[in-house]
């Protein structure tokens, strides 16, 4: 049994894995270290992977490391089963590096693109040969609705609707169609782009937001839920394969 934990921007996810799939998971509004020591210990596993976007894995890993045999920090001098080719990988979002690594895990050896629709919206890409050159960064729905709301005297909070119209009639469904248009626009402008470049290129959209937007992007696009867990556990996987713990 495999444990993934993957501190997020706003959630803690937990994971437990048996033979590459997810038998049980949690979503949690914290992080601290004694809180998800006592969560684990209900349903004991053999190795563990941790990946967080912030700074407390280490403090995390220090306590963890005496209940779990093994157990796998993710940075970027971690062993992938891509190939690192970003400038700075030590920025590299632990998140991106998970996402393309399970998108690469289902569909080897054909360009990849993976839309992560959370928090912020990344869009990344891997090529043929397993690279991962790089990828955009852009704020979330969420967060481009909480910006209008903070930055502006008078708009109000809105928040994102599944069947939001291709226009507004008044300032909250304006607000709605425009967030929502714009990144509709922003993913298919990115779907067109790649198709020209890659004409076999898979693209794979998840995260918390891409059921709003899935059945409106152009081309084959595969909807792959908790592709981030799903990555870590490649990962953890591959690490335990080479004898790393």
């Amino acid at each position: 049994m495999n444990l993934v934990i993957d501190i997020g921007n706003t959630l803690t996810k937990l994971a437990w894995f048996d033979q590459g799939e997810i038998v049980e998971s949690l979503r949690l509004e914290q992080s601290a270290p004694q809180y998800l020591i006592g969560i684990a210990r209900k349903r004991p596993a053999e190795a563990a992977i941790l990946s967080s976007v912030g700074t407390s894995s280490g403090d995390i890993a220090r306590i963890w490391d005496k209940d779990l045999i093994k157990m796998i920090v993710l940075d970027h001098r971690t062993p992938l089963p891509i190939k690192l080719a970003y400038k700075t990988p030590e920025t590299l979002g632990r998140d991106r590096i998970a996402a393309c690594a399970g998108a690469w895990h289902l569909y080897p050896n054909i360009p990849l693109v993976v839309m992560d629709l959370g928090t912020a919206i990344t869009i990344d890409f891997i090529s043929a040969d397993g690279e991962y050159p790089g990828g955009n960064i852009s704020p979330g729905m969420n967060t481009r609705f909480r910006a209008l709301r903070t930055f502006t005297a008078k708009l109000p909070l809105v928040e994102g609707d599944p069947c939001f119209p291709p226009y507004g009639t008044d300032t909250r469904s304006a607000i709605a169609s425009g967030v929502q248009q714009g990144i509709l626009y922003e993913l298919n402008g990115y779907v067109e782009d790649f198709m020209t470049r890659f004409p076999d290129c898979k693209f794979i959209i998840t995260g918390g937001d891409a059921s709003f937007f899935l059945t409106r992007l152009k081309g084959p696009v595969l909807y792959i839920p908790e592709l981030v867990l799903k990555g870590l556990n490649c990962i953890l996987e591959y690490n335990l394969s080479r004898g790393k713990s």
